[in-house]
């Protein structure tokens, strides 16, 4: 299992995925299908944007899977509703593609040019449009499916945590300066908290940065650091860095890296429909 996922930062994915997915919903719902090479120039590019989505869901299945998260209590649910994004954005880009391969193009055939070319050309057109157009309506219900799920699995996934890991919530919310330089020595190798001869207690660690109790408490209070209660103080109890402690840290180090401080923030009203909306959508489709 991989400790380093930012669960926020997942969250934050599947919200933008399901901006992505609506975005490319109503992309498909404008496009002017009548047959020919035109239609050909505007599908290519939402079929290979369908599969590019169809790769980023299969991504945060993947991450989640790995994750902490699995071993929260209704996570199996997410995890399958993921499973049936991928299969419900494949078949978006399926529709799409079917489209592109009824759409009649302006090529000649085995036995050469007809002198009747443009009759027998608006023939094949007349024949062919109501498919086009009912696979990019299946397409496009397809889409707002995915648009849908992606943020409910974004709500429930963010519920589920606050329940179960309120720990790992807080401290994917950012840690202070102080608490990132303490962290990032912590990480190197642990360190040791212990009393000295007039009872004071210091942390002690192997780059001998500064870590003053009131951080380290700030630190432990917050799941971020594990204390080995096991030995006697004054032998020097080692302190570890959890798994919440490193998702922090790394949480931080991606902020410094790109300027963002603030997780993004939940999804509008109406990514908040109920699963079992979805659920008799994609029934009725069928």
């Amino acid at each position: 299992m991989t400790t380093d996922i930012d669960l926020n930062e997942q969250i934050y994915h599947l919200r933008h995925l399901g901006d992505d997915f609506m975005a490319l919903h109503d992309r498909v719902r404008g496009l002017a299908a009548a047959p020919g090479a035109e239609t050909l120039r505007q599908l290519a590019p939402l079929v290979l944007k369908s599969q590019e989505l169809v790769g980023k869901v299969l991504l945060s299945l993947s991450a989640l899977d790995g994750s902490p998260y699995a071993t929260v209590i209704g996570s199996r649910q997410s995890l399958r509703g993921l499973g049936g994004l991928v299969a419900d954005a494949s078949q978006a880009s399926w529709d799409l593609a079917q489209a592109l391969a009824v759409n009649p193009l302006d090529g000649i055939g085995f036995g050469g040019p007809s002198h009747d070319e443009d009759n027998i050309r608006n023939a094949r057109h007349a024949r062919d449009a109501p498919e086009m157009a009912g696979h990019l309506g299946d397409a496009a219900w397809d889409l707002d499916v995915c648009a849908a799920s992606c943020h409910q699995l974004a709500t429930g996934i963010s519920h589920d945590l606050e329940r179960a890991l309120p720990t790992t919530r807080q401290a994917l919310q950012g840690i202070s300066p102080t608490q990132y330089e303490a962290l990032t020595s912590l990480a190197k190798g642990g360190a040791t908290i212990q009393t000295r001869d007039r009872g004071s207690t210091i942390v002690l660690t192997p780059d001998h940065t500064l870590i003053s109790i009131a951080t380290f408490q700030s630190l432990d209070k917050r799941g971020l650091v594990h204390l080995d209660t096991s030995i006697p103080l004054h032998q020097g109890r080692g302190i570890t860095v959890t798994a919440e402690g490193h998702r922090a840290l790394a949480s931080a180090q991606r902020r410094a890296r790109t300027g963002a401080t603030t997780v993004p923030a939940a999804a509008s009203t109406a990514a908040a429909a109920t699963m079992p909306t979805v659920a008799v959508k994609r029934e009725v489709r069928r």
